[in-house]
């Protein structure tokens, strides 16, 4: 079992173009459901959606250096906000920067930490 993360505002407007659709053929907003639904995924492009899938070891890594704010070991879905990634980054800044650099080393946690601050861009992710 893996959990996909993905941005916010792309997971929301997927989720509104879903519920526009089920209510009939023609979408009255403006912007329209389905346009705006494209332009974050295209805007988002390869990024919206984290590569990785599993998480134990990021949740470790977090745990052993005072960043478990939250912790990705369910694919029930839920939204992780900004302000809980600002405290993820707030405690990560605080670790000593040799082990800084012995994280950043290994490409997942590099992959991570760029994860974390495109998706503070993006009004959080979400994880399902």
């Amino acid at each position: 079992m893996g959990i996909d993360l993905e941005l916010a505002d792309c997971a929301a407007a997927g989720y509104r173009l879903a519920v526009c659709r089920q209510a009939g053929p023609v979408c009255a907003h403006d912007p329209d459901c389905g346009q705006e639904y494209a332009r974050l995924v295209d805007a988002a492009g390869e990024q919206r959606e984290f590569r990785y899938r599993r998480f134990a070891d990021i949740n470790e890594t977090m745990r052993l250096h005072g960043m478990a704010v939250f912790t990705l070991d369910s694919n029930d879905r839920r939204l992780i906000t900004t302000r809980q990634i600002d405290e993820v980054l707030a405690a990560y800044a605080l670790v000593p920067s040799a082990t800084r650099a012995a994280l950043e080393s290994d490409p997942k946690w590099a992959a991570w930490l760029d994860w974390l601050a495109l998706s503070r861009r993006h009004g959080g992710f979400e994880a399902e």
